[in-house]
């Protein structure tokens, strides 16, 4: 009885050993299951009972185009119909359609899609869709109270086309549960961000990309991170009055156009500018001293910092610094005053910016100028190849206790030859992986399930790859 008992517990084991993937809690299987690709998830419909009611109970659909590079619209607006079709009456997490614009999807498609996301109380709204009709958004997203992150991204704005109509706010908003708002290719002003604030009364974090920014004041005691990421025509200027807030990040208008009132504790800011000059009277390096990271770019940065520096208290939490895009080896006044008030510095990136050939300058003075930087263990210099005038650079570091070991130099040409190489390795292998896949499919039958649903007239002619046998269309459903 015993030695029954025995083989029936090692039976057990064994069964429960060759699935422990089936033993996880749903929502760790859920979130499995956001990881992996969404023509995978429908197939494994078929591996058990427990898995189908799984797939069917979806919480987390994410849709790229790079996962669908060979299919018509029309066969992927099937095949999204039929999985929103077959899924169980639950909630959902995560809706995220990424589109490219060179095969449109039909409005009336999309509009259903993010209504059928929000009618199952999404949290997660991800739709990025270049140069689409902005006129079709359901109203019913911004009173989604379930809504916790928005993101849309419905184009990208003509830089200087002061004719072009962007995303206009609706009148009318509830969104009491969102953390997180992104928005390109927006047109705001005043009136509909405060309305859009105060009925978002946990909204922390605030992203507006190549936007219309027609105001004067961003208030909000709740917000805690700000990204201003592009302008659409002239910035004329605004202050930002948010007291909680702990990082900021804005590029493409000047730095007399920002002003600040409650004057926040950043922890990391991000300023790449485009002005030339600084005549503020407010202490902007007031915003900027207990940071820990700092990235400041730009002609009126370095005036605004040659202003302030001097009589500018130490900044103690700072840790790692970017720094640059103007004349660095001809003028150092503001690399070695922001060293001198950097005791716990550990990371430092300096932009070079050549002189134009029989440009002059006005240079503060340096001489005498130290600085002692006892953390500080990488440096990286980036500059154009050829540039001699870096030399002068280094010596005034090595002189300083910076060991030449810990010092780097990175050019320009390099980095961008280095970038573009490593996004077409991420597209090559992304793409070998997709044929892999569906060269898998096709030889395992079994993984096939064919719907009418998934497939249109063309594509039952006709399979991805161009073969006019059907059986060898690799269709999800």
């Amino acid at each position: 009885m015993e030695s029954s008992d025995d083989e029936h517990a090692m039976e057990s084991d064994t069964v429960t050993k060759s699935d422990l993937i089936s033993e996880l809690p749903e929502d760790i299987l859920q979130k499995i299951l956001s990881c992996v690709w969404i023509r995978t998830v429908v197939r494994m419909r078929r591996v058990s009972r427990k898995w189908m009611e799984l797939c069917e109970s979806l919480q987390f659909i994410r849709l790229d185009y790079r996962d669908f590079e060979h299919w018509k619209v029309e066969k992927f607006t099937h095949f999204v119909n039929n999985l929103l079709l077959v899924r169980r009456k639950v909630d959902l997490h995560t809706f995220q359609l990424h589109w490219n614009p060179h095969g449109p999807l039909n409005c009336n498609d999309v509009r259903m899609w993010i209504g059928y996301a929000v009618k199952h109380n999404v949290k997660v709204l991800d739709v990025k869709l270049c140069l689409y009709d902005k006129t079709v958004l359901p109203p019913a997203i911004f009173t989604c109270r379930s809504l916790q992150e928005l993101n849309l991204q419905w184009g990208n704005a003509p830089y200087r086309d002061y004719d072009h109509t962007g995303l206009v706010l609706p009148d009318i908003i509830n969104l009491p549960s969102l953390k997180k708002l992104t928005l390109r290719d927006v047109e705001v002003d005043e009136l509909s961000l405060n309305r859009f604030i105060a009925r978002s009364p946990g909204l922390e974090d605030l992203n507006l990309i190549d936007s219309a920014m027609r105001l004067d004041l961003i208030a909000s005691k709740a917000l805690k991170r700000l990204t201003l990421d592009g302008f659409l025509g002239e910035c004329d200027g605004f202050t930002i009055a948010a007291p909680h807030l702990i990082s900021f990040e804005c590029t493409g208008c000047s730095l007399e156009a920002i002003s600040w009132r409650d004057q926040p504790s950043l922890e990391s800011a991000r300023i790449d500018t485009c002005g030339y000059t600084f005549d503020c009277e407010s202490k902007f390096t007031g915003v900027l001293k207990y940071a820990k990271k700092l990235a400041l770019f730009g002609s009126d940065i370095k005036v605004m910092l040659e202003k302030e520096l001097p009589t500018c208290s130490a900044f103690e939490n700072l840790t790692t610094l970017e720094i640059g895009e103007w004349y660095l080896t001809e003028d150092l006044f503001v690399v070695l005053r922001f060293l001198q008030l950097s005791p716990r510095l550990e990371e430092l990136t300096l932009m070079n910016r050549p002189l134009d050939e029989g440009a002059e300058i006005d240079c503060m003075p340096i001489d005498g100028m130290t600085f002692r930087c006892p953390l500080l263990e990488s440096v990286v210099i980036q500059c154009s190849e050829g540039d001699g005038r870096i030399d002068k650079l280094l010596s005034v570091l090595v002189v300083n206790g910076i060991s030449p070991d810990n010092i780097n130099i990175a050019f320009y040409d390099e980095i961008e030859k280095r970038d573009r190489a490593e996004r077409i390795r991420a597209d090559e292998e992304r793409s070998k992986e997709l044929r892999i896949f569906e060269k898998r499919v096709r030889r395992n039958p079994e993984w096939r399930e064919y719907d009418p649903y998934a497939m249109s007239e063309s594509d039952s002619k006709q399979s991805d790859d161009g073969f006019s046998d059907a059986s060898d269309d690799p269709d999800d459903y």
